[in-house]
């Protein structure tokens, strides 16, 4: 059962994001247009960027709403993993976009086109304002939810890029030098790359289930081994369910199976900070080598 101050907490932060998000996308359909009138391919980018904001808004209010599925009988860990599912696919789409925005880029800078400074720079002031207002509706729950508090990162960083397209626009409106406008896209694209590189590549670590980022899977090892009783550890498997979910499984050879089996919790949890674990204890005199997944060819 959850508290009513949880109920309230996931209430109030569903709230922000249904808002945020809805701000996003309006803004995002305003650059669009302001960049087929003014031909920017600037403006298109910033665009990127609200789209890329509004993905990850999305994906937190998956989050939110996967937190409360029960598990099932064939879903045995619930439906934790659709964020990285969702991750991945917001990722992969965001390089189909980039590829095109950088093909454009490389195109213009080839073939300049007129750019109309004025729209741009109107438009872009209206992007900027609308990271204002998202980075000032996330501010309050932003410290309560590492989920909204890595959107309210994201959309912090990308107030940095308004401000570029801003002065690309100011600078276009002044001095009518069409080439800024394909190399600001170019470098937003860049940008957007590199971003969601980290993304796909986390995605893809955790569907592969190896071992998460900050843990020490032979320190861990070694901490068992010396574990009173203990005299062979195996089949040590860490992974992650989901992007703040940790498990752990092992199997423990122990002529003291409680005692090692309180111990090892104890270890587990207070030095490696993990607390879903699986161990199985089992007796030397009865241990069997074709119940163990990774054990060595000696036994």
């Amino acid at each position: 059962m959850h508290s009513p101050h949880t109920h309230c907490s996931h209430a109030v932060q569903g709230k922000v994001l249904y808002g945020t998000l809805a701000i996003a996308l309006a803004f995002m359909a305003i650059e669009v247009i302001g960049g087929v009138i003014a031909n920017s391919l600037a403006l298109f980018s910033d665009a990127l960027h609200l789209l890329m904001d509004a993905g990850a808004l999305m994906l937190s209010l998956l989050v939110l709403k996967i937190a409360h599925l029960p598990r099932t009988v064939k879903m045995s860990y619930g439906y934790q993993r659709a964020e990285i599912l969702g991750a991945l696919a917001n990722a992969l789409s965001l390089w189909i976009l980039c590829a095109i925005l950088i093909y454009e880029a490389i195109t213009r800078l080839m073939h300049p086109q007129a750019v109309r400074g004025p729209i741009v720079f109107v438009v872009a002031a209206i992007g900027l304002i609308a990271n204002i207002i998202m980075v000032r509706r996330l501010h309050p729950t932003q410290s309560h939810s590492l989920n909204i508090r890595a959107v309210y990162l994201h959309i912090l960083g990308d107030l940095l890029g308004s401000i570029a397209v801003l002065l690309g626009g100011a600078i276009l409106w002044l001095t009518n030098w069409n080439l800024i406008d394909p190399i600001i896209s170019l470098l937003f694209a860049l940008g957007i790359v590199y971003g969601s590189w980290r993304v796909i590549a986390q995605s893809i670590k955790i569907l592969m289930e190896s071992t998460p980022d900050g843990v020490d899977a032979i320190a861990i090892e070694r901490d068992l081994r010396e574990v009173k009783g203990v005299t062979e550890v195996h089949d040590l498997h860490v992974w992650t369910v989901s992007s703040h979910h940790i498990a752990l499984s092992v199997h423990l050879v122990t002529t003291q199976p409680q005692a090692s089996l309180n111990e090892a919790h104890q270890i587990l949890e207070k030095k490696h900070d993990i607390r879903h674990m699986t161990i199985q204890v089992e007796d030397p005199s009865s241990f069997e080598p074709k119940f163990c997944y990774d054990c060595d060819k000696k036994h």
